[in-house]
């Protein structure tokens, strides 16, 4: 059937026209290449009769890589291509090593290998792997002939098929035939060697730490543990306490002090309600809830051509979440006019996660809802102070006058990444020494949307003439009868001093 050996001896000059790569190397795309081929010389293979999937594995765990890698490129050396068949190229991740029957698909693209020679072949979109052993297969079409070294019988290579049809690339153990191809049963056949499949990755610790570069694959939303990597070289601002820590050395080396990044904190309640890579973030998780305290990055010196928000090189930053959210947390920036989110790609190192920050802005972390909370991701609070305002003064008075119109004014921002639905804000004058309400208005409280204010300037009401030459509070309630389930009902009240309510001729008049 397939196991016809076209070609014992392909000479020296392969690796001439760059038919494999040593054990690891450096690459123009993923920082590694990984390939268990050794050798100067290689067999021609072919594929005949039904398409059939060819694969090696690596130990990613033998390298030391201290976590997870992102793979971005792969490839075949091929002696001859058929052209007009797509082919599928699949990554699989395995758990416990041995026979990759069980392994896992991590990942499938179709291609078309044109001509003999090395394919290179870009992953359309990285991905990150965190298995200890993985598989990169290319399921070939019958009338393909590829390459493999002449290190030895090995089991690095498995072949599977199914005679006469195709099997699902998603379970392996549907092939009919699967096994390695060291002459052993069910494949029986003996490359002699391995196949020359490689495959270009970047650790992902080495994608976020030291080299300025941003986690390339690494995906958004959804934290990668980075092992154990040392975070020794970062350290604190002068301002911003111990939970946040950055990379002196992206901004010294990597940017030769063309700027320099500053911190503040406490920089009040305000955050964006919007994230601007919500299509990248994952279907999986419905929203997310920001945590932690809450700072601002800003820039001094240089920034790129284009904005001046955007840094020249990204710089490191890590944070360092609750105990009980190390897990989960993942970084967030905020940048533009008006400020909208991004999530970045973030690495766990211990009890910090870290990532690649691009541009000056707030920094946060976040944690994934999981679309069972009983709570909208919604806070709703007064933004400033509320205040009573005279139809005659145009100015806050200090005290009140009976018989005058008095227009409540507010301004009420969601500090969340939900609209919430209409309700009301209740207006109450309340007479402090009895704590008798004297007057009291509802106002329709619109829909708000995320990271947004609305600002309030309602029709007023006429003070009353009752406790007269007594202190007054004015108290202002979001959502008295909580139709809004707010993540936090904390901050719905602003109680203001209203001051003495006096006695005038206008109530004599409306009381005669």
């Amino acid at each position: 059937m397939r196991q016809s050996r076209m070609l014992s001896i392909f000479a020296f000059i392969a690796l001439a026209v760059g038919l494999f790569q040593w054990q690891i190397s450096p690459a123009q795309a993923g920082q590694l290449t990984l390939s268990n081929n050794s050798g100067t010389t290689s067999g021609s293979f072919f594929i005949d009769g039904e398409p059939t999937l060819v694969m090696n594995g690596f130990d990613l765990s033998s390298q030391n890589f201290g976590g997870a890698v992102v793979m971005d490129r792969v490839t075949i050396a091929v002696q001859q291509a058929v052209p007009e068949q797509a082919i599928q190229v699949v990554i699989y991740e395995d758990t416990n090593g041995g026979s990759p029957q069980d392994a896992v698909l991590a990942y499938q693209t179709s291609v078309i290998i044109q001509s003999a020679g090395t394919a290179f072949i870009d992953l359309p979109n990285p991905v990150t792997l965190t298995a200890p052993v993985v598989w990169v297969g290319f399921y070939l079409p019958s009338g393909f002939r590829f390459f493999a070294d002449e290190s030895g019988s090995s089991v690095l290579t498995y072949w599977a098929w199914t005679p006469g049809t195709t099997f699902d690339l998603s379970n392996l153990s549907t092939a009919t035939v699967f096994g390695p191809a060291d002459g052993s049963e069910p494949v029986n056949v003996n490359q002699n060697g391995v196949a020359r499949i490689t495959a270009e990755v970047t650790p992902v610790s080495a994608a976020l730490l030291g080299d300025g570069t941003n986690a390339s694959g690494v995906p958004v939303g959804i934290q990668i543990d980075g092992g154990d990597e040392s975070l020794a070289v970062l350290q604190e601002y002068p301002y911003c306490g111990e939970r946040l820590i950055y990379d002196p050395e992206d901004v010294e080396i990597t940017g030769r002090l063309q700027f320099t990044t500053h911190c503040r904190a406490d920089i009040g309640l305000f955050q964006p309600g919007e994230f601007i890579n919500q299509e990248d973030l994952p279907a999986t998780v419905p929203s997310f809830d920001r945590r932690g305290f809450f700072y601002e990055i800003f820039v001094n010196g240089d920034t790129t051509p284009d904005s001046s928000e955007e840094m020249i090189v990204p710089v490191t930053h890590c944070l360092r979440p609750e105990q009980g959210e190390i897990e989960t947390a993942v970084i967030g920036i905020a940048y533009g006019a008006p400020r909208q989110w991004e999530m970045l790609p973030t690495v766990r190192y211990g009890e910090w996660v870290c990532a690649e920050v691009t541009h000056a802005g707030f920094i946060s972390y976040f944690v994934p809802r999981t679309g069972d909370e009983p709570t909208l991701n919604a806070d709703l609070y007064f933004s400033g102070v509320p205040f009573m305002q005279s139809e005659f003064w145009n100015d806050e008075t200090e005290n009140f006058y009976c018989g005058y119109e008095y227009r409540p004014t507010f301004n009420i921002f969601n500090l969340g990444f939900e609209p919430t639905p209409v309700s009301v804000v209740r207006v109450q004058v309340i007479n402090q020494r009895t704590g008798t309400i004297i007057e009291g208005v509802d106002y329709t409280l619109p829909v708000i949307q995320p990271g947004t204010t609305v600002n309030f300037y309602e029709a007023g009401f006429v003070m009353p003439d009752i406790f007269i030459n007594e202190d007054t509070t004015v108290r202002f309630i979001i959502d008295p009868e909580n139709v809004i389930a707010e993540a936090n009902e904390t901050n719905n009240i602003a109680n203001v001093d209203g001051g003495i309510l006096r006695f005038t001729d206008t109530c004599r008049t409306l009381d005669s």
